[in-house]
């Protein structure tokens, strides 16, 4: 399996680039489905996470109300908070280490998209993540914290709302870079660049035509349906791209933006 390379900080989070995520994707693609890397499709995300990163996979109402879509389990542990909806109460429930749950909401038949986008997120955290929270329990000394066992993933964070970059932690860098990975990894660059190649919108951007919003969006529908992701998640992808310039959705790639490039 491809092992990628990449620097961390003090605290053992990634160091990486928009750029740098988008060729580590492309790896490991081209090693899971190398058609998906000569003719745009979408992925079984599902495949790639089990057959291919060897993980499990688990389903639990992570909350009453939807707070939470997703959680990567790093270690073993009997500590998951779950919610029991047949008694309304909150209950432990054990995963073993290599576990994504996705909470059950996304099962529901208009969820798809998102539940794609979660699994691939999750897959993402499992790449990037593990050796930060990763810990031999036989290596541990009295004196010595265990890790951290799971990381919990919010609605808000998985759909791109963000807050100011001053403000960010060790998890919202982690999360912006589960974020990347998922949209990486579901919508390879170089299949959207090809597309991009072929497109009407490309033709009137070349003869200098007026690219109304209508254009923009029409290519935003065809990417979302190609890949099988949602409209939001596609646009966010497009705009990080540079392809499409227009948004109203404000994410965190506006901020790490300004961290890497300062912009």
């Amino acid at each position: 399996m491809f092992s990628p390379l990449y620097g961390t900080d003090n605290n053992g989070v990634p160091i990486l680039s928009k750029s740098e995520i988008d060729i580590i994707a492309e790896q490991f693609i081209k090693e899971f489905c190398p058609s998906a890397l000569k003719e745009p499709k979408a992925i079984d995300i599902d495949l790639f996470s089990m057959d291919y990163l060897k993980l499990e996979e688990d389903f639990q109402y992570l909350s009453h109300c939807g707070v939470y879509l997703g959680m990567m389990v790093f270690n073993d542990t009997n500590k998951i908070p779950v919610y029991n909806p047949d008694n309304n109460r909150a209950e432990y429930a054990a995963a073993k280490k290599g576990t994504i749950i996705i909470d059950n909401t996304l099962l529901e038949e208009d969820q798809e998209r998102r539940y794609r986008f979660t699994m691939a997120h999750e897959c993402g955290h499992w790449i990037f993540h593990r050796n930060k929270f990763m810990y031999n329990p036989n290596q541990i000394s009295l004196f010595e914290q265990p890790k951290q066992a799971v990381f919990k993933c919010r609605t808000v964070s998985l759909e791109g709302k963000t807050k100011p970059y001053t403000e960010w932690n060790d998890n919202d860098r982690m999360e912006w870079q589960a974020n990347y990975t998922s949209s990486a990894l579901l919508m390879p660059r170089s299949m959207i660049l090809k597309m991009y190649n072929c497109s009407l919108l490309k033709q009137s951007r070349e003869k200098n035509r007026n690219i109304g919003v209508l254009s923009q969006q029409l290519f935003v529908a065809r990417i979302s349906n190609l890949f099988n992701v949602s409209n939001q998640a596609a646009e966010i992808r497009l705009k990080n791209l540079g392809i499409i310039k227009q948004s109203n959705i404000s994410t965190f790639d506006e901020e790490y933006d300004k961290q890497f490039y300062g912009i």
